[in-house]
């Protein structure tokens, strides 16, 4: 009897490290690193939606237009051209924050205090009087947070090991998210109870507070960095300060009572077909995919040229100091022929679940679901789903290996595109129906969204880390939202049950790309290399 307690006691502590082992509990929250990347996911996910989500609701309150409101959405081209002065932050060191914190630390402290200065700035505007304020700080927030977004990936893929990248991603992304829903839950619950620019002022705060996280956090390894001549330094420099300042002056004037962005506006509404009337209406769809294709195939001729005749004209190491061109060409030149199939999969890998997306949200609301019901699934049970799937999929890349898990997760987003397809035929809504189908998209996105990560981490030289990662996270946001454009087309000419199974279809490419990495032994070539 007395040793009763005891085999309990250790039945207890063996299910628990069964548990640990299985789900690495203890690895992924148990360390310095884990809970560093945690909170500075979430610095970097806080401001985004503050530009889009909240600042929506806000300009809407104010009784702003529709089409002035809807120019707002260029705001985020910061997001998708960060590649353009990422060679700074890979090249440059801050001044004094680079000195007491190191080049990463000092980058990512200047970024994250410059969010937080600019929406505490716009805590103390009015929409209703002036959107030229407004817009200016709306495009200092983009700014700041898409150099804080390079900073944090940047940290991410210096301060882990090719075997920690999974992970790493995984808890990347739970971070991110906790900062989005801050921004959209806690920035619409401060906004109801004291306003939006109280709001705005409060989440400013808790942004900085994000900065304490450099203190304690352990630091990337220092990497010799190829150095810029001074007139590099300030075209890059110049680069990012013309962009911040021609968007601020673009929107700020152009918003203006009578400005020319209202006017544009009416004219686009009035009769945005006119500006293709020169073209045959059979031939515009074609021409417009055509150039369209040939823009999405600029980065394999790129790759080709540097394989080829730009290895003898190019050859030379001067060449990859070259901000961005020597960046790009360098990742050719570490992976030699399979640079083409790297741009492939950074190009097709999420190609499916990002084109469906689009179109997922009307069909619930044309099956019958409330608003409500929708925002309850999409939000705690997805989002709640969505952590559960990024966790697996770092568990299934450190247990079975990257490659295999990338062949999975290709696999499974082409399944729950068809699920989708299978919701499109159920004529009576049932909530279950939509629990099913929203929680197989979420634990697929989640867990291709780890892999998804790592990969992209692995294939980054940690010589070039921002700049690289930046280019390979804008190539993979401008092909998805580039083919997303014509989801709409697709889905009113062959209706929803047949458009998420062509979505599902696109997903096939991807999958043999990986398996073609996957059997060259290419992704574990690439894990088991040094990144410098």
């Amino acid at each position: 009897m007395s040793n009763r307690p005891a085999q309990t006691q250790l039945t207890r502590e063996g299910i628990w490290r069964k548990i640990d082992d299985a789900l690495l509990i203890s690895k992924i929250i148990g360390n310095r690193k884990s809970l560093a990347m945690l909170a500075l996911a979430f610095s970097a996910g806080l401001p985004i939606l503050l530009v889009y989500t909240v600042l929506s609701a806000w300009l809407t309150e104010a009784g702003v237009s529709r089409t002035a409101i809807g120019f707002f959405v260029w705001v985020g081209f910061a997001y998708s051209l960060k590649m353009l002065w990422a060679p700074l932050i890979d090249r440059w060191r801050v001044p004094g924050f680079s000195r007491w914190l190191g080049n990463r630390g000092g980058w990512t402290l200047l970024a994250i205090f410059g969010t937080s200065m600019a929406m505490i700035a716009m805590g103390f505007q009015d929409p209703s009087r002036d959107l030229a304020g407004v817009a200016l700080c709306a495009v200092l927030i983009a700014f700041s947070s898409a150099t804080l977004d390079i900073c944090v990936d940047a940290w991410r893929v210096d301060s882990g090991t090719n075997e920690e990248q999974a992970t790493l991603s995984a808890i990347y992304q739970l971070g991110y998210r906790f900062g989005m829903i801050m921004a959209v839950s806690g920035g619409l619950l401060f906004a109801d109870i004291s306003g939006f620019g109280w709001a705005y002022a409060l989440l400013g705060l808790i942004a900085a507070i994000g900065g304490s996280t450099l203190l304690w956090a352990p630091a990337p390894k220092a990497q010799d960095r190829a150095k810029l001549t001074l007139s590099q330094k300030l075209s890059c420099l110049m680069t990012g300060l013309i962009f911040l300042l021609a968007l601020a002056a673009f929107l700020g004037f152009g918003l203006k009572e009578g400005g020319y962005l209202r006017a544009l506006g009416a004219i686009i509404g009035s009769g945005f077909g006119a500006i293709f009337s020169f073209i045959p209406d059979g031939a515009r769809g074609a021409v417009l995919k055509s150039l369209l294709g040939a823009t999405l195939a600029l980065p394999f001729f790129a790759a080709l040229y540097f394989l080829t005749i730009g290895r003898k004209m190019l050859g030379a190491d001067a060449t990859y100091n070259i901000p961005i061109l020597g960046d790009f060409a360098d990742i050719v030149r570490r992976t030699g022929w399979m640079s083409l199939m790297v741009i492939a999969i950074v190009a097709t890998y999420r190609i499916s679940d990002t084109t469906m997306g689009v179109m997922a949200l009307p069909l619930y609301i044309d099956l019958g679901y409330d608003k409500s019901v929708i925002g309850y699934v999409k939000g705690i049970f997805g989002i709640s789903v969505l952590i559960f799937g990024a966790f697996l999929g770092g568990i299934s890349a450190m247990k079975i290996g990257l490659a295999r898990s990338m062949i999975i997760g290709a696999i499974i987003l082409i399944l729950t595109n068809l699920a989708f397809a299978w919701l499109a035929t159920i004529t009576q809504p049932k909530t279950i129906y939509l629990m099913v189908t929203i929680g197989a998209d979420n634990i697929a996105a989640g867990f291709t969204g780890s892999v998804f990560i790592a990969f992209m981490s692995i294939m980054t030289s940690t010589s070039f880390t921002a700049t690289q990662y930046a280019l390979f996270s804008s190539m993979f946001a401008f092909y998805g939202k580039s083919l997303a454009g014509f989801s709409g087309q697709i889905a009113d000419a062959v209706g929803y049950e047949w458009f998420f199974i062509i979505t599902s279809a696109f997903g096939i490419p991807a999958l043999i790309f990986v398996i073609i990495c996957w059997a060259n032994g290419f992704t574990d070539k690439m894990m088991a290399q040094d990144r410098g």
